[in-house]
């Protein structure tokens, strides 16, 4: 009995890397035609407007979080560059790294960017030196991996990260009630109709982050809610915003 159970969790194992890449070449057959909009729905931006309006949203909340010229950045999860391009679109002069699991999204980004680098990654780390970042940025990264992966990613981001340097990232909470509808009820959704879950979504707490940046070293810790546009563009995602400790 426990060998059947073991061995359907093994088969069942969730691995990004190969989903995010069927996701990626399903959008580029379907878009065949337009392989810009193919990237930009890949990952989930429904149009190249919408994917090009959300990149200058990003990079106005990297500039209100203290972004400037000369920084070192690294964006992670980077995708085809929705961020990195609108950062090369606003002018912004510094050292940008980016990094992502898949290949084709890292291809497109080298592209559109060839004076940015960018790694296909697939560990929970961050391929920089120790103490070498002014600010790590991720959207929709921790909303798709498992919680102790994002505990490793937090770990790896303080390392690597310049005392006083900020890290920002986007997160799903089943509190929030546009989270909960889309998300989780979609889901609940689907396996009532039987109907397969393709992608993993993974949701946050709160309390968890507050005591997660406090066991590894971190402070100034701020959350956001993805409808507060008070300060900046409105994310739709939570977001939470943190400093190494100087």
């Amino acid at each position: 009995m426990f060998q059947a159970i073991f061995g359907t969790v093994i088969r069942n194992r969730y691995d990004s890397t190969a989903a995010y890449t069927r996701h990626l070449n399903k959008k580029l057959w379907h878009h065949r035609r337009n392989p810009e909009l193919a990237f930009a729905k890949a990952i989930g931006s429904d149009t190249i407007e919408l994917f090009e309006a959300q990149g200058d949203a990003q990079v106005a909340l990297l500039r209100y979080h203290g972004l400037e010229d000369g920084m070192s950045v690294y964006d992670l999860g980077c995708g085809c560059g929705r961020t990195a391009q609108a950062l090369q679109r606003s002018g912004w002069r510094g050292k940008y790294s980016g990094a992502d699991v898949v290949g084709g999204l890292i291809k497109e980004l080298r592209r559109k960017c060839p004076d940015y680098t960018a790694y296909v990654h697939r560990e929970p780390s961050i391929v920089a030196d120790d103490a070498s970042l002014d600010m790590i940025f991720h959207w929709s990264v921790f909303t798709h991996i498992s919680i102790e992966e994002v505990y490793l990613y937090l770990e790896d981001c303080h390392r690597a990260m310049r005392p006083g340097a900020r890290l920002l990232f986007s997160f799903l909470e089943l509190t929030d009630p546009e989270h909960y509808r889309a998300i989780f009820e979609n889901r609940v959704g689907r396996l009532r109709r039987k109907r397969e879950l393709k992608l993993l979504d993974t949701f946050l707490h709160r309390d968890w982050i507050t005591l997660w940046a406090a066991k590894i070293g971190f402070d100034q810790l701020e959350f956001t809610g993805g409808s507060d546009a008070s300060r900046h563009p409105p994310m739709w995602q939570t977001l939470a915003s943190m400093t190494k400790r100087a």
